[in-house]
């Protein structure tokens, strides 16, 4: 147990309580009442206890993205859901970045590897044990707690001792090298094994270290009323594009095809093998050009790197240089940002998410539920979200270059494929990845353990 003694609760995110209703114009009357009755249970199991979240932050990534979507909407169907975040130093921030890399079987930068995960053992011990005296501060000794991904792993043991109901969910998918990913995992091992069960984005997902604890499917899902994926009106579209076209990176003529790229600038997401793929297996005559979207990198060591690797890259294409667009959206506020963010991927003529490694890509159901036709990685979680040429396209391997290329111009010289791919995309969203059903599955869980 982390020592005793007065301390300041860990940041709490203010949840409102969101009514299902709001869905119902999109999903029906039928599938609500389905999600209504599992929250119903789920309640009655639950018998008062909260139900607690921890994330590493409120704001960045796709993890406080899911949590966004779907705990308001438990809060209004009366389960006491609570959300707070751990405060890191900048050495567990680190650490826990180069540990995320090793879990995805990436390499920090070409030719060189994170360091040995023990390395930083202390630091991360550290920074858990000041966390779980903190939360275990305002958490019943009853409640059911969920800890979001390796950064919250160390909390594991001390609220088990606790006598918490302890899950651990994990948005990180099978590692690219299995090797390289395996350090990573003998060294969250420790904690895990102190968990009462495992939540994973798919089937397999977990296949890489978790101990033999009871492995649930929890499948992400995009809230289709947030500023993100709300319908917009064409001329808004093309306004929000072109403003930030022309501050970023200069004018694009009128008409221009364009092939995007939404994603955190990390080495996970190849950003420079979506360049090198673009420049030298995509046509030229097609007239495209390619949008790399991401938050400002400032402040943002390994983003910085990354987003340099990325210029270095198309500079070593001078003659395909105009044609590559690095987009940098800031992030101090939300609401702008997540519609610049619509309305660049509701003007793209194809949308690609070529990630070495992913539990889920939330851009993939983002991009599909505005009919974008997609081409990805066959990595994680996507291979659900994709029916390979029925709703989108996959590639043969994550590192297929001139597959990409070759898929990217299919669609450009296709129109009435690519039009058929982002209409059955849509549907497939619908039917599968909405916030509906995230909080069914939520649901399902919380009284499966309760």
């Amino acid at each position: 147990m982390p020592p005793p003694g007065p301390t300041a609760p860990l940041p709490e995110v203010l949840l409102p309580a969101t009514p299902l209703s709001r869905l119902e114009h999109l999903v029906g009357a039928r599938r609500l009442a389905q999600v209504r009755d599992a929250l119903r249970a789920a309640r009655t199991r639950l018998a008062g206890r909260e139900v607690w979240h921890v994330s590493d932050n409120p704001t960045r990534g796709g993890v406080a993205e899911l949590l966004r979507t779907t705990l308001p909407h438990l809060r209004g169907e009366g389960i006491d859901t609570r959300w707070v975040t751990i405060e890191g130093s900048r050495e567990f921030r680190a650490f826990t970045k180069a540990l995320y890399y090793r879990l995805c079987g990436v390499a920090a930068r070409d030719h060189e590897d994170v360091p040995d995960p023990e390395s930083g053992r202390d630091v991360y011990e550290q920074v858990s044990r000041a966390a779980a005296r903190r939360l275990l501060g305002v958490v019943r000794r009853s409640s059911v707690v969920v800890l979001h991904d390796h950064q919250t792993a160390g909390l594991i043991p001390y609220l088990r001792e606790a006598g918490c109901v302890v899950l651990w969910q994990c948005h990180i998918g099978t590692p690219l090298d299995a090797e390289r990913a395996g350090p990573a995992w003998d060294f969250l091992r420790r904690y895990l094994s102190a968990a009462h069960g495992f939540i994973a984005s798919y089937d397999g997902a977990l296949s890489a270290g978790p101990p033999d604890v009871p492995i649930r499917i929890l499948t992400p899902s995009i809230n289709p009323l947030a500023p993100k994926n709300l319908l917009l009106r064409p001329a808004a579209e093309a306004s929000r594009l072109m403003a930030r076209i022309d501050r970023d990176t200069g004018s694009l003529p009128v008409g221009t095809p364009l092939v995007t790229q939404v994603s955190r600038w990390d080495r996970v997401k190849d950003i420079p093998g979506v360049i090198e793929a673009f420049t030298d297996h995509v046509d030229p005559g097609f007239g495209a050009h390619l949008l790399l979207v991401g938050p400002r990198a400032a402040g943002d060591p390994q983003a910085e790197r990354v987003l340099a690797e990325c210029r270095e890259a198309r500079e070593r294409r001078p003659n395909q240089r105009d044609r590559v667009h690095l987009v940098q959206i800031p992030t101090d506020q939300p609401t702008e940002h997540a519609l610049t963010i619509n309305a660049i991927q509701r003007c793209s003529t194809v949308v690609i998410q070529k990630s070495l490694a992913e539990g889920f890509g939330l851009t993939v159901s983002e991009a599909a539920w505005k009919g974008r036709p997609v081409v990805a990685s066959p990595v994680g979680g996507i291979r659900q979200q994709i029916e390979h040429g029925r709703s989108g396209l996959l590639l043969a391997h994550a590192r297929d270059l001139s597959g990409l290329g070759a898929a990217v111009g299919r669609l450009l010289a296709d129109p009435t494929y690519a039009r058929e791919l982002g209409e059955n995309g849509r549907r497939h969203v619908r039917g599968r990845f909405l916030t509906d059903s995230g909080v069914l599955g939520l649901a399902r869980i919380l009284s499966d353990v309760a």
